[in-house]
């Protein structure tokens, strides 16, 4: 049993001063002798630096600890343990011997160092909060400070009562203002709202106002407010610019012998401009002109003052001008002019002629009073002549001819009622004397006395009871003048009533003014109408186009035994 163990701690016990466990009993016995490490050349076995060079390091280590132990007289630790050796040729199994004592543990080495620092994991959750404490005790009364300034209202002066500047430049109002407290300060303009895009206050009372237009001029309030009130001053911007003029080119019309008052010459821009009128390329009649407030007026204009006029301002910065044309025009005359009223029927086409002088030449117009000309039936030629064919009922109202040079003022206006009717087709008479009188009925030719043209009224029967015409003067024609113009529908023809004489076949001319003959025609082709087979039956025909005419021709074309007719005409009524 050791009597006593003695502890020296220091982690290395190789180096410099080692501290050696020892017993009592060991420090007259300890001889440790160092020995070498020896080489064998000889007996070469495979080479291992890392088994050889880990043998030497042990044996270096063990023979140092017990040298410094045997020297020490201290007590050594049990030193690391030796590689296992070589298991040498199994002998006979002895007795089991006693397990040895196990040894003292050894000395704690120094902690190793620390480790990288782990990923954060995700925050916790939030505590709840905590109740809110109790008022804290006062605090230790502070020293009496020094007496402050008196207070006072805000006090505000304007660097100028009046700033005027050009267009387009920048405009600076200085504000400055006193108080106790320190006054807020702020710019506004009297009436009007501060043009926002370019107003900027650079400081404190100082502001300004970029690209300064026109419409900036006027009265601007610098304000300054503490608690104990307020205090403002006003200053005006006054924004000079060169003039612009603003003027409607036209054309003004005026009817010739009128006055006229040319368009406004709108002028804008600081300080006013002067206003002046000329004439381009002539001179103004001055004994004929008046200006007033910047408008010219020409009283009596006359042809010669139709050109352009030049309205010009001017002003200390510059001027500017702008142009309006003048065109002085007579109104037109109408040469022909519609009826008044006309009453057509609706198998009758219808012509109106309508046409006028002027200067400039005027342009002639139909239109119909609520309404539009019949669509696909009418047509208004160059010379103002209005057609419209196969006119209905409803075309009746009121139509305006107007004629107009290239101006409302140069118009002229003829209005004419139309009325259509869908008339009936009956005798106009030529059967009663009394209503074609025999003064109204003529021939080119006739046989004899006997055969007269008045005698050749349908059913009549004086003389041989019809017209007959000389047939040695051939062709020769039965004329009726109706007195009025009509519109003729249709025809009726009978023979010679004594000896049994007739026409049996005819054409027809048509006349308004007794002087123009139309032959008629359809599908454009001269018409021969079918006369008569016997000498009292009664042949009637219609036409196809109903014509306009007061006077009508009967034309024998063939006959039997003679050229004789008796005949009656039918319009629409």
């Amino acid at each position: 049993m050791p009597s006593k163990i003695s502890l020296l701690s220091y982690p290395f016990p190789f180096l410099e001063k080692p501290a050696v466990l020892h017993t009592e009993e060991n420090l007259a016995n300890d001889q440790i002798n160092l020995h070498r490490f020896k080489r064998s050349v000889g007996n070469r076995t495979p080479f291992n630096k890392s088994e050889n060079l880990k043998q030497v390091l042990e044996e270096v280590v063990t023979s140092s600890f017990k040298k410094i132990c045997h020297n020490s007289g201290n007590f050594c630790p049990r030193g690391l343990t030796g590689p296992p050796g070589r298991t040498g040729p199994k002998g006979d199994k002895g007795d089991q011997g006693r397990r040895g004592r196990k040894g003292l543990q050894g000395l704690m080495g120094q902690p190793g160092r620390s480790g990288k620092q782990g990923i954060m994991g995700p925050p916790g959750i939030r505590g709840e909060k905590g109740n809110k404490g109790g008022i804290g005790a006062p605090g230790i009364p502070g020293m009496k400070g020094e007496p402050g300034e008196s207070i006072s209202a805000p006090k505000v002066t304007v660097s100028t009562s009046q700033l005027t500047v050009n267009v387009s430049t920048t405009a600076s109002l200085l504000c400055s203002a006193s108080g106790n407290p320190a006054p807020e300060v702020a710019w506004s303009r009297v009436n009007v709202t501060l043009p926002s895009n370019r107003t900027k206050e650079i400081s404190e009372g100082l502001m300004q106002i970029k690209d300064v237009k026109l419409e900036d001029a006027g009265k601007y309030k610098c304000v300054a407010r503490n608690l104990l009130g307020k205090k403002e001053e006003e200053a005006s911007l006054v924004v000079q610019s060169k003039p612009k003029v603003s003027l409607s080119f036209g054309p003004s019309y005026v009817e010739k012998g009128k006055n006229i008052t040319f368009p406004v010459c709108y002028v804008t821009g600081f300080p006013p401009a002067v206003i002046k009128w000329f004439k381009v390329h002539d001179n103004l009649a001055h004994a004929r002109t008046d200006m007033k407030d910047g408008q010219l007026s020409i009283i009596n204009a006359q042809k010669k003052d139709s050109g352009l006029y030049e309205c010009k301002a001017t002003n200390h910065l510059g001027h500017d001008s702008a142009f309006t044309q003048l065109n002085v025009v007579e109104l037109p005359q109408f040469t022909v002019r519609p009826p008044a009223q006309l009453k057509v029927f609706t198998v009758q086409n219808i012509t109106i002629r309508c046409q006028a002088t002027g200067d400039p030449r005027p342009k002639v117009k139909w239109m119909k009073e609520n309404g539009e000309l019949p669509v696909g039936r009418s047509k208004v030629s160059v010379d103002g002549t209005l057609k419209i064919w196969n006119p209905k009922v409803e075309d009746s109202g009121r139509y305006f001819c107007t004629a107009a040079s290239n101006s409302i003022l140069a118009k002229a206006i003829s209005a004419m009622g139309l009325t259509v009717k869908r008339g009936v087709c009956q005798p106009v008479g030529v059967a009663d004397v009394n209503k074609i009188p025999d003064a109204r009925m003529t021939a080119s030719t006739s046989a004899s006395s006997n055969y007269y043209p008045y005698y050749g009224r349908l059913n009549g029967g004086r003389g041989y009871g019809a017209w007959c015409t000389n047939t040695a003067e051939r062709p020769g024609y039965l004329q009726i003048d109706m007195g009025v113009v009509w519109s003729v529908c249709a025809v009726a023809t009978q023979g010679e009533k004594v000896y049994g004489e007739w026409t049996t076949s005819y054409k027809l001319q048509f006349s308004s003014d007794g002087a123009t003959y139309n032959i008629y025609k359809e599908n454009n082709a001269e018409k021969v109408f079918p006369g008569n087979t016997d000498q009292n039956s009664v042949v009637q025909h219609s036409l196809g186009n109903a014509v306009k005419a007061r006077f009508v021709r009967f034309y024998p074309v063939t006959y039997y035994r003679w050229p004789c007719l008796r005949v009656e005409i039918s319009v629409r009524k």
